[in-house]
């Protein structure tokens, strides 16, 4: 027993010598690998030629000095393969295919030398690998590319941790998984450690050989490409063959996935194949989105029966809204958004709310702001947002507001299929890679926006969408008589509908105004005319034989220091698709029932009163049967007599009157046309 406890105790204490060195490379082998390993890294954006401007000095002292004293920032890992070559995972590159601010990608050295790629040598997305070469560096030692390995053999992954230089770490190789595309070869699974910057970096066995190149990380587990289907990259080719699913902001429902496959030939230089990608994939997303709108035919609005709600519909909100399709019914209707609202100095006003990602903003200019001036001075519109809305930017832990993003990057005009006028406009931010994409049109009393923050890498998708997204937007076209005055001045920012409005103002006497189908003649005795009254015109839809069309739907006229108003409604006769409670309103219209007796009555402290204004009806048809009625609703704060709110309505009406073979009436397509090509 003594003799076996005496060979005993050199096993047991040889145990953990033996583990120790399974878990450690040796450091000649040590020292090898991480010669041949590197940072993959972006040239960091110089601070001092930022165009965003903050309400207070940026708090670099709060900054990690290493973070704040570095010129670049640190994105992956990359490895020779041979004295020329090195190799990364693509997604570590393709980030920057598409950046406005990064330009190209540099590799770092432990001793702080930085090299900027040179060539593609092949490209392969499936396989999730780039082969490229650098400026000016060739390589010394790199590593073996091992064929196959074994479950349970040890592993070391290399590679950037969190941006803190090259850090081995070791493991054991687990199992396989089928790459999830078509399953036609195996990832290799490792409980080897890897943090955010390891990908791209190698897997390699203790003797310093790659056996895979990490990929990914889920669950603690360490995904890689076995090195056989890394030799397995076809060489001298950008193999680019991936699944990409389309759908739209409101309906995703309706997406679809295609096969996005094609060759590139190489070498070429990393500057060149960007700008082929960048082309290759704006071309392909354009078709592929036309395709998917194509698709779906009449289920768009303002096609087939799911719509006629929606164009059945009056609009009455004085903020942008969205026509949108219910994921339930599968109908459409026009969104109730839920605004919140700032001031901005000088008796402006921001109201904002988001819709499926967009923020969709309605600013009330200041005073001493010109519409004129909103529409030539960009930076100031998005200076008076940033007034409004609290945009920050994290330093140091600290959250600072952005008070100005400066001049836009681009600008460009944009009509989308109502006829109506926007401003695109595309800022960057250089401090994340962003932009910030917007779309300004003007109304009366100051500008609505679709905004739209988003990294520059994935600017061009939605330079698509968001001007798809402008052909399902209500907006309000409201101001004080003042306002329309200057308005009425642009008439090249008016909506096509309304170019041939007529508007002329006397203050405090008279007001005549002809659009579409409504012309009204008022003078003080109808409203109090300052030039502080309200006019809000909404714009909806009606249909024209088996169109439908972008039309008026709703005059409103209040007064400025109390709240007396009156609104003309053009209500269109329902179809048998509509809900039951809209053809049951159209018959109660049609009868002439309450509200519409014209008789007083007193609801919220006001007197009110109501009727089917005669002069629009069809002659010789029933109400019922005709094809739109229209109403008009008075109401005055306090108890009015009726004889007085009766002595009233009937001077309005006779003051509201038809406009025969009215123009401007715009047809409406489930689809807009396609832009020229150069536009997008």
């Amino acid at each position: 027993m003594r003799l076996l406890a005496a060979l005993l105790l050199p096993a047991l204490l040889l145990g953990p010598i033996l583990r120790a060195q399974e878990t450690a490379l040796a450091p000649a082998v040590k020292a090898r690998v991480t010669e041949a390993s590197f940072e993959v890294v972006v040239l960091r954006p110089d601070p001092d030629k930022d165009p965003v401007s903050y309400e207070k000095e940026l708090p670099w002292d709060l900054v990690p000095f290493n973070i704040r004293n570095d010129r670049y920032i640190s994105i992956g890992t990359a490895f020779a393969v041979s004295k020329t070559e090195l190799v990364t995972a693509h997604h570590v590159f393709k980030p920057v295919h598409a950046s406005m601010g990064y330009q190209t990608c540099f590799i770092r050295d432990a001793k702080q030398n930085v090299w900027e790629v040179d060539q593609i040598l092949a490209l392969d997305e499936q396989r999730d690998v780039i082969r490229f070469t650098v400026k000016g560096r060739t390589f010394d030692r790199w590593l073996d590319l091992r064929p196959g390995f074994q479950v349970n053999e040890t592993v070391f992954t290399v590679g950037n941790a969190y941006g803190e230089g090259l850090v081995i770490r070791p493991g054991e190789v687990i199992g396989t998984l089928p790459e999830p595309m078509r399953g036609a070869w195996s990832i290799l699974k490792s409980s080897a450690g890897v943090n955010p910057g390891n990908s791209g970096g190698p897997l390699v066995d203790p003797q310093g050989r790659v056996v895979g190149l990490v990929q990914g990380k889920k669950d603690n587990i360490c995904y890689s490409l076995p090195t056989d289907e890394l030799k397995a990259v076809k060489a001298n080719t950008a193999a680019f063959d991936n699944k990409i699913s389309f759908s739209f902001a409101l309906f995703p429902e309706n997406s679809k996935a295609l096969d996005r496959t094609f060759n590139l030939p190489l070498p070429r230089r990393y500057a060149d194949l960007r700008k082929e990608l960048a082309a290759r994939e704006s071309a392909f997303y354009t078709q592929s989105m036309d395709n998917l709108f194509s698709s779906l035919g009449a289920e768009l609005f303002p096609g087939g029966e799911a719509s006629e709600a929606a164009i059945g519909d009056i609009p009455t909100s004085t903020d942008p809204e969205v026509i949108f399709r219910d994921k339930t019914t599968k109908t459409w209707s026009i969104s109730g958004l839920e605004y919140k609202s700032n001031e901005i100095p000088k008796n402006g006003r921001l109201r904002y709310a988001q819709a499926n990602g967009v923020y969709l903003f309605r600013i009330h200019r200041p005073d001493g702001v010109s519409l004129a001036d909103l529409l030539a001075k960009p930076k100031l519109t998005m200076d008076l947002l940033l007034k409004g809305a609290q945009v920050t930017r994290t330093v140091g832990g600290q959250d600072i507001r952005v008070t100005s993003f400066g001049q836009p990057y681009q600008i460009q005009p944009h009509i989308d299929r109502f006829g109506r006028p926007w401003q695109q406009a595309i800022w960057f931010t250089p401090y994340d890679d962003g932009t910030v994409l917007t779309y300004t049109t003007v109304v009366p009393s100051g500008v609505v926006m679709a905004v739209k923050f988003v990294d520059s890498s994935s600017l061009m998708p939605w330079l698509y969408d968001l001007s798809k997204f402008l052909d399902y937007t209500y907006v309000p076209y409201g101001g004080k008589l003042s306002d329309w005055v200057e308005y009425l001045q642009h008439r090249e920012q008016v909506p096509s509908a309304l170019k041939d409005m007529a508007f002329t103002f006397k203050e405090g006497r008279s007001l005549h105004l002809q659009a579409l189908w409504a012309k009204l003649d008022l003078d003080a005795s109808h409203v109090d005319l300052s030039p502080k009254a309200f006019l809000i015109l909404n714009m909806g839809f009606s249909r024209r034989g088996e169109d439908v069309a972008w039309d008026l739907r709703r005059v409103s006229i209040s007064e400025d220091e109390e709240d007396n108003y009156f609104v003309v409604l053009k209500h269109i006769h329902p179809t048998p698709g509509v809900p039951e409670g809209d053809q049951k309103h159209w018959k109660e219209i049609a009868k002439q029932r309450h509200p519409y007796t014209q008789r007083t009555f007193e609801e919220d402290g006001a007197s009110r009163i109501a009727a089917v204004h005669p002069a629009f009806l069809k002659p010789g048809a029933a109400p019922a049967e005709s094809p739109d009625l229209y109403t008009l609703y008075l109401a005055r704060v306090g108890k009015v007599d009726d004889k007085e709110m009766q002595t009233r309505i009937q001077a309005l009406l006779r003051a509201i009157t038809p406009v025969n073979g009215a123009s401007g009436i715009q047809v409406v397509r489930t689809q807009a046309p396609a832009a020229p090509a150069a536009a997008r």
